[in-house]
């Protein structure tokens, strides 16, 4: 970095955790990067149905280009593309981070933000493409926002974002000859951070200040959407708009970055199916009285209707031209009338219409398409289009799939229809009509029907209801209910899938079940308590249930007991397990190995823990602390200093000398005085006031500088314990040469 914040700004930085990108948030505003940057561009911001944009790159770190929905309470639209300095998942609030910033440590600058900036430029990041114009003035909304309100209002620290259209008729000061079209509303002043804010041109700015900052600005808390956004600020929708040359190729430079230093971020927000290239004219299929665009022979015709675009002025004529698709199987002049391929709007009005008289050749046809194409005045990527449907006059066609109900219980029938010349309407044989017939039956019935359709054909048709016995759900089994462990509860189900089933436990309703497609079926225990089955119904009817299982707790519980060991480090203690309740055979598992898992023994002191789990997955365990009996170090002194029973000084360097070997947490403060005698009670070794150290050479067998035979001899240490007691140990050791 080139330059530093005060430090004041430092310490409000490291003192908030929330500058994080992975801290958990409640909002309505969300971000994602599931597009591609292509994506965000043609189908997202792009609206036009041109899609005359190409050669479409990200600018910076992929973290900082992404989509954003739910906003329409906040910035004033409600999804778009989101390009941040930092990374856009800091965009969502709360606004709970003093300064949030994430740096991705990028100080090469951009080509245009920095003819703008009077310090370094970090972490630039948006997008650029290519574009072709079908109108002669282009536009979008955006909402520019920011960290650095309003404490960093008119510093050298002030983020810097532009709009940035270069090509055929454009000469501004920025790279290729590009002009910045991000510009506050009426003015040629550029918006930025310094030209927008809560100073200067107020009106197109929200406050959204933490209250330390007002503090720190002298102006009112009152912030807008605390809770919803991140930024410290931003401003209301602006629209950028420039002036362009149809049909000719131009490059757009969408770009924000950090400026002096790689802190606090700012973002862009723009508006989904904003960026307006114009259309000119815009085409759709219709067949009146139908919400479906199909034209019958001899019954309707059908017809297209071209509308102006939104930049067309509503003043001017305007001459549409299209043409009949390839894709089309309906023929001009044999299908229907021929028509011109020219069609005009007049001036003042929105649309025009343009009439399409199908022919009627008598001949049997499966259905054809008209499809016209828009002809704009240049190249035009996926130029819209609209297709008109070609029938033949046909009799209606229903179909019934067999129902199957249940003696006394309510049902419909509901035909499927399909034909020529929708819309259709149906009459029953009681002498009611409409598209369903709610009705019952005892025994199996054959219900009479006729459609008739938009062109008055007419088809007569007939619905068979079968009856079966009511579905059944019958619950059974046995099962415990314990934390953790999956246990199930069977239910039997006969009838026509798919089946749904509801069940309370103690009387409570859970949720209902529905969608099951196969028997038996197995209903999750999670708590104990009485199950019962409430309701139950297949495909076609509402069954009968029976049954109920309790589901007990697990009882399973562990008993320990313990024989604590005598002293430190002796290996005389025990454990007696007790297992009651539950389910035998019982698993255990003890923390370390245990020759008995129920009656473990030959244990020294320490913490034991065992777990215990039943044969139906219950688990439950215990854990007991075993302890010394004998506390008083002079009464086990006689454990807490070892010695080999025999040792070898025959120079080959394995056990060569006589060592004395102190236990851990022996409580000896030194040895007063070791003495070795031989059987005739003649002393042959002594030592004074050493320390016990295990690695010490103490006797190597020698008396008086001569070998002593092999033999049995004894060993007798005066030890002074921590406490101030003195202990003597004694003992035998064998020479073995």
């Amino acid at each position: 970095m080139s330059s530093f914040r005060p430090l004041a700004l430092m310490c409000i930085l490291l003192s908030y955790s929330g500058v994080f990108p992975d801290r958990p948030k409640q909002n309505t505003l969300q971000v994602s990067d599931r597009f591609s940057v292509e994506q965000l561009v043609k189908d997202i911001f792009l609206k036009s149905k041109c899609k005359n944009v190409d050669n479409i790159r990200r600018i910076g770190n992929e973290q900082s280009v992404g989509f954003f929905e739910g906003a329409a309470d906040i910035i004033g639209f409600s999804e778009g593309i989101l390009l941040s300095s930092g990374d856009i998942d800091l965009a969502a609030g709360p606004n709970d981070s003093a300064e949030a910033t994430q740096s991705f440590g990028e100080n090469s600058g951009d080509p245009d933000i920095d003819r703008l900036a009077d310090g370094p430029v970090f972490d630039a990041a948006g997008i650029e493409f290519d574009f072709v114009p079908l109108r002669n003035r282009v536009s979008f909304r955006y909402v520019f926002a920011s960290e650095e309100y309003c404490e960093f209002v008119d510093s050298r620290f002030n983020d810097l974002f532009g709009f940035f259209v270069s090509g055929p008729g454009i000469d501004g000061p920025f790279a290729n000859g590009a002009i910045n079209v991000a510009l506050v509303p009426d003015t040629d002043e550029f918006v930025a951070i310094n030209s927008v804010n809560h100073r200067r041109n107020t009106d197109y700015y929200i406050k959204n200040e933490l209250e330390d900052d007002t503090r720190r600005c002298g102006i009112l808390y009152n912030p807008a959407f605390l809770d919803d956004i991140e930024y410290d600020g931003f401003t209301i929708p602006l629209t950028a708009s420039f002036d362009v040359i149809p049909c000719e190729t131009y490059r757009i430079r969408l770009v924000v970055a950090d400026v002096s230093d790689d802190k606090l971020d700012s973002a862009v927000f723009l508006e989904t199916k904003s960026f307006d290239i114009g259309d000119p004219v815009t085409v759709r299929a219709e067949v009146e009285g139908s919400s479906e665009p199909v034209a019958v022979e001899t019954c309707r015709d059908g017809r297209f209707v071209f509308e102006r675009g939104n930049l067309s002025a509503a003043g001017d004529a305007i001459i549409a031209n299209y043409t009949i698709s390839g894709s089309s199987s309906a023929v001009n002049g044999e299908d229907f009338n021929p028509i011109p391929g020219t069609i005009v709007i007049p001036g003042g009005r929105q649309t025009a219409t343009l009439p399409i008289e199908i022919i009627a050749d008598q001949l049997e046809e499966d259905r054809e398409s008209l499809q016209l194409e828009l002809d704009y005045p240049c190249d035009c990527i996926d130029a819209d289009s609209s297709a008109l449907i070609i029938s033949d006059l046909k009799p209606p066609v229903a179909r019934v799939p067999v129902i199957e109900a249940c003696p006394g219980q309510p049902f419909t029938i509901r035909p499927e229809i399909s034909g020529a010349a929708p819309p259709y309407t149906i009459a029953w044989e009681d002498g009611s009509s409409g598209p369903v017939l709610f009705t019952s039956v005892d025994q199996p019935t054959t219900f009479a029907f006729s459609v008739t359709d938009a062109c008055g054909s007419l088809g007569d048709f007939s619905a068979g209801v079968n009856v079966q016995p009511p579905p059944t759900a019958s619950l059974s089994g046995m099962a415990t209910f314990c934390e953790g462990v999956e246990s199930l509860l069977e239910v039997q189900l006969q009838g026509n899938p798919p089946w749904s089933l509801g069940y309370r436990i103690d009387g409570t309703e859970a949720a209902l079940i529905n969608d099951i497609n196969t028997t038996p079926f197995h209903i999750t225990v999670t708590q104990a308590g009485l199950y019962e089955l409430s309701a139950f119904s297949d495909a076609s009817c509402t069954g009968i249930v029976s049954g109920q299982a309790t589901v007990p707790a697990s009882d399973l519980q562990v008993e320990l007991n313990k024989q604590d060991p005598s002293c430190i480090n002796t290996q005389d203690g025990s454990i007696q397990l007790s297992v009651f309740g539950g389910s035998p055979p019982y698993a255990i598992e003890w923390n370390q190995n245990m020759d008995d898992p129920e009656q473990p023994s030959g244990l020294t002191q320490g913490v034991y823990a065992v777990s215990v789990t039943d044969s139906q997955g219950c688990r439950t365990s215990g854990q007991i602390t075993l302890q010394p009996r004998i506390q008083r170090a002079a009464d086990c002194a006689n454990l807490l200093l070892y010695a080999p029973t025999a040792f070898s000084p025959n120079g080959d360097g394995i056990n060569d000398e006589f060592r004395l070997f102190p236990g851990p947490d022996n409580f000896i403060s030194r040895i007063r005085m070791l003495q070795i005698f031989d059987r005739w009670g003649n002393l042959v070794y002594e030592k004074k006031e050493f320390l016990p150290d295990a690695s010490a050479t103490l006797w190597n067998g020698d008396f008086r500088g001569r070998p002593m035979s092999n033999g049995v001899f004894v060993w007798r240490a005066e030890v002074l314990l921590k406490d101030g007691s003195s202990k003597t140990v004694s003992r035998e050791v064998l020479i073995v040469r």
